[in-house]
């Protein structure tokens, strides 16, 4: 099982339903239904599977890059800027921050 390194340095066990709950919760916030986007959601949940399957560890901020470029890309698709958006608001109201390095374009 992959452990994630959190930005505090603490570790736990990959949680698939934290990513979703996380990516679900960006939806709503960008005032969007969750189940309209439901395809947006697994597609993000799975893509980060992928990424961290084979894994022992992975940071936090791996997973976040993952998820944002996700997010972006389905903006760009869709001609909207508002679920990646959302998740940026969350991480700026909460004083999250992360740097952009080493992010990975499709």
């Amino acid at each position: 099982m992959t452990d994630v390194i959190k930005r505090n340095g603490g570790r736990e066990q990959f949680s698939e339903q934290k990513i979703r709950n996380a990516v679900e919760g960006a939806v709503k916030q960008a005032g969007l239904d969750p189940q309209q986007k439901s395809g947006l959601i697994d597609n993000t949940v799975n893509d980060v599977k992928q990424q961290v399957m084979n894994k022992d560890e992975v940071r936090t901020n791996e997973i976040r890059d993952i998820v944002i470029d996700d997010l972006e890309q389905d903006e760009e698709q869709a001609g909207e800027t508002t679920v990646a958006q959302a998740w940026r608001n969350y991480e700026q109201e909460h004083g999250i921050i992360y740097e952009e390095s080493g992010r990975r374009r499709r």
